[in-house]
């Protein structure tokens, strides 16, 4: 299972720096990554490791403030249409995707991972195919 870590950090110069070499340290590898800035000053910095474990105790080590989600993995056909076909699907079933990351791509295929409102309903969808 794939798990999706999303720290708040204050939203300042370093605050990427300071998580990254936090991981780096431990020798954890970031898949994806992706931020945000929040309301009242605060960032978000949403990340998937090759080590859920080890990530949940840097982040704890350092009193970093973050949530953590399952997330489906899925492996799609390099080519025009395949997003859309899947997100569509997604949404006749009335699953809300809350964020998408691209892990790899290669040989004709990329690896995606979704945070989903619905995993029982993303993962039937998905086991269609």
């Amino acid at each position: 299972m794939n798990r999706q870590f999303e720290i708040t950090v204050q939203n300042r110069i370093g605050a990427l720096a300071d998580v990254s070499e936090a991981l780096a340290k431990s020798k954890i590898n970031i898949r994806a990554i992706s931020t945000e800035v929040k309301d009242a000053g605060l960032g978000v910095i949403k990340v998937i490791t090759d080590d859920e474990r080890a990530t949940r105790k840097v982040l704890t080590m350092h009193d970093l403030e973050f949530d953590e989600y399952d997330v489906v993995p899925v492996k799609l056909i390099d080519r025009p249409g395949e997003l859309a076909r899947l997100t569509r699907g997604l949404a006749n079933l009335g699953v809300d995707i809350e964020s998408v990351f691209v892990l790899h791509k290669e040989n004709g295929f990329t690896e995606i991972v979704l945070k989903v409102n619905d995993l029982a309903k993303a993962r039937k969808l998905l086991s269609l195919k």
